[in-house]
C-alpha cells in the first residue's frame, strides 16, 4: 500500500487509509505517536492521559458541594495514637 505525501499548511502530511486506522484502533480525532527509525516511521495510538477531564470534574464536583461525610473525610486527622501499634 502506499500513498503520496501532501501538502498541509506550512507542513506536509500523509493520508492513511481506513485500512490502516482500523489497524491502529484509531479514528479521526485521535492523537498518534511516531518515530522515525532507520528510514522507517512507526505509528502507535497515544493513550489516554489517566488525568484527563479531571479539572472539569472536580469544577462539577464543587458545585454541587460536599456530604457531611466528605467533610468528616477531609477533617479526619492523618496520624492517630492507635495507628502507632499498627504492623505493615
Amino acid at each position: 500500500m502506499s500513498s503520496a505525501i501532501r501538502k498541509i499548511g506550512n507542513s506536509a502530511g500523509v493520508i492513511l487509509p481506513k485500512s490502516v486506522l482500523e489497524a491502529l484502533g484509531a479514528k479521526l480525532g485521535d492523537r498518534i505517536e511516531f518515530v522515525a527509525e532507520r528510514g522507517r516511521v512507526f505509528l502507535s495510538p497515544v493513550a489516554a492521559d489517566p488525568r484527563e477531564g479531571w479539572e472539569e470534574d472536580s469544577r462539577r464536583l464543587g458545585v454541587l458541594g460536599m456530604t457531611e461525610e466528605d467533610r468528616e473525610w477531609l477533617d479526619a486527622p492523618l496520624n492517630t495514637e492507635a495507628e502507632k501499634d499498627w504492623e505493615w
